[in-house]
């Protein structure tokens, strides 16, 4: 095994792993985000569009598996599954910073209606709830205005914790793939 203390440059695997998954997630996040404007409110919390987000946080999970097969194949070598973690952390944490780029590019010059035609999409939806009023106020005070600091922050404190979390497991899985010295 390598010793840890000389172990190669990670960070290109890093950006490369991050720059692949926050291209993905970003794409499959706007496309979900059209087929919601695009589908009649409800009033359910979940619809078909959804899963396509969903979809969207499963593929970033795999930000840890490549960061981790492009570093030990780069450099043929071996690492503990603690260093795949890390690994994984930092790809995830990237591919959160290159995804809320990517929005931020797209809903400002891209297509500037995008953000209130969402929010505009949540508010009807909440509307065609079958629910008291105030619980239906509640819900409305609770959705961020499009763009505003408060909605960017959620988006990237979520995205951090969730792609951070799946991708520290699937870092795990990585090493433990790739690096993990064979008996």
């Amino acid at each position: 095994m390598t010793d840890s203390n000389a172990l190669p440059n990670y960070w290109p695997s890093v950006l490369i792993a991050s720059l692949i998954t926050g291209l993905i997630i970003s794409a499959l996040g706007i496309a979900s985000g059209y087929l919601t404007i695009a589908s009649e409110p409800a009033g359910s919390s979940f619809n078909a569009s959804s899963s396509v987000g969903i979809l969207a946080c499963l593929l970033g999970a795999i930000a840890g598996v490549i960061v981790n097969w492009h570093y030990a194949k780069e450099h043929q070598i071996t690492y503990k599954i603690g260093k795949g973690a890390l690994l994984g952390f930092l790809a995830g944490l990237f591919a959160v910073i290159i995804s809320t780029v990517v929005s931020l590019v797209w809903t400002e010059l891209i297509d500037a209606n995008y953000n209130q035609a969402l929010y505009d999409w949540q508010m009807a939806n909440i509307d065609a709830q079958n629910v008291p009023e105030e619980t239906k106020e509640m819900s409305r005070n609770f959705v961020p205005k499009p763009g505003s600091p408060i909605a960017l922050a959620t988006q990237f404190g979520v995205g951090i914790l969730g792609l951070g979390i799946m991708n520290v497991i699937s870092g795990i899985i990585g090493a433990k793939i790739f690096a993990s010295e064979k008996d």
